[in-house]
């Protein structure tokens, strides 16, 4: 059974298994909520990201409690070493019967945090209220996307990306690890990095809200403490064989699914998106942003944050932000 700890000011929930993950609490009390949020953060991110400049104020209106994990291997978060898609689920449904999440959930996944939202979706739908993503990852190898489809998917993601999703298909999984321990430099240097492979809308996203620092320290947060084992762990799964279609997904879950996704994104492809809308029309609902990317929309806007809710709560709560 599941036991909540506290050490050094962090918070952990102490799994069946021995491994802790590390969270972090935003919004209501969780006597108060009306809904419960978990946030799963995206590649080289972590907790402290959880919806990146979320108000108090929306929060609030909403009466959401939002718990943001570590997912295992990241910041503060013990390794899984047999980390698979389905055992994170099980992670996942254990830290929110830790927490008293209640029966059902809500899921918001970013980038990466959103093809473990999928697994979420296929093996426990009966305890998601509703599921919310931000410029998911998928399986590009899924059986009905074509050679073609692939190719023009890939088109125009940086050429990091397309190692993770392509090269990295066939690279050991050792080779993987020493990647990201060695060659990966998280904080500053990663900032740096982000701002020449970016698209146009995510660079001066970056310009206006890197400068206050929150992105490196998530970063530096990810990849420190485990050094980088759980950025290794994810491209391992995201190359593998999901054990899942998104028919899968719509065979069992039927509740809000939602993807939000910028247009001039250059992390993860718009088409990917639109050829998951074409194969299982009945589960998604997709929200196509013009004109950005994969920061831009999501991060530190208001608007986006509220549009979201409303969406996906199903209710339009009128705000009192000045």
């Amino acid at each position: 059974m599941a036991v909540l700890e506290e050490l050094g000011g962090l918070k952990y929930v102490r799994l069946a298994s021995g491994r802790r993950i590390c969270y972090k609490e935003q919004g209501v009390r969780r006597e108060e909520a009306k809904r419960q949020l978990m946030v799963l953060h995206g590649l080289g991110s972590s907790r402290l990201a959880s919806m990146p400049g979320v108000s108090d104020t929306l929060l609030k209106a909403y009466g959401v409690k939002i718990v943001a994990i570590d997912r295992p291997g990241y910041g503060r978060s013990d390794c899984d070493t047999e980390q698979t898609f389905k055992s994170s689920v099980q992670d996942i449904e254990e830290v929110a019967d830790a927490l008293s999440m209640g029966d059902k959930f809500w899921l918001l996944g970013y980038s990466c945090g959103g093809a473990f939202c999928w697994a979420c979706a296929r093996y426990i739908p009966h305890r998601l209220a509703g599921v919310c993503l931000w410029a998911p990852a998928g399986n590009y190898y899924w059986k009905g996307i074509s050679d073609e489809e692939r190719s023009a998917m890939w088109k125009d993601l940086v050429s990091s990306n397309k190692f993770i999703f392509g090269l990295g298909r066939r690279t050991p999984s050792w080779i993987l690890r020493l990647y990201t321990q060695h060659f990966v430099r998280p904080g500053s240097n990663w900032f740096k990095r982000l701002e020449h492979t970016l698209s146009a809308p995510d660079r001066q996203h970056l310009l206006i809200y890197g400068p206050d620092g929150s992105l490196i320290r998530d970063n530096t947060e990810s990849m420190t403490w485990n050094k980088g084992f759980g950025m290794s762990k994810d491209i391992e799964l995201l190359k593998s064989d999901w054990g899942f279609e998104p028919e899968d997904v719509a065979g069992v879950y039927k509740g809000p699914f939602h993807i939000w996704q910028g247009v001039e994104d250059n992390l993860i492809p718009v088409g990917l998106q639109r050829w998951v809308k074409s194969v299982v029309p009945e589960l998604v609902d997709l929200y196509e942003v013009p004109n950005e990317g994969h920061l831009s929309w999501f991060c530190f806007n208001s608007k986006a944050h509220h549009k979201v809710f409303e969406a996906l709560f199903g209710e339009d709560v009128q705000l009192n932000e000045h």
